[in-house]
């Protein structure tokens, strides 16, 4: 996957997911805030207007899929997602 297509992938995403997580009544509308949350986190990070809350969340999945050694250190997901070490 190329860095366009995750943004592209982000972008569908937040908009499949902000009417489902209005329902904060339901487990499902609060799983879909937590899934959005990551997604316009994401968003965010192409639109270079990441928030340093945000870039934590980001900063936490990428140390996780270095750890599990998807990543090399030093790479990030979002910035080089073709990287993955299937």
């Amino acid at each position: 996957m190329t860095k366009s297509e995750l943004e592209a992938f982000a972008r569908e995403q937040v908009a499949l997911l902000q009417p489902k997580a209005l329902d904060q009544g339901k487990a499902s509308g609060q799983r879909a805030k937590g899934k959005l949350q990551f997604f316009e986190a994401l968003v965010a990070a192409y639109d270079n207007t990441v928030t340093p809350e945000q870039f934590g969340q980001l900063d936490a999945v990428n140390d996780t899929f270095q750890k599990i050694g998807a990543f090399e250190s030093g790479v990030t997901f979002f910035n080089d997602p073709g990287s993955c070490r299937k």
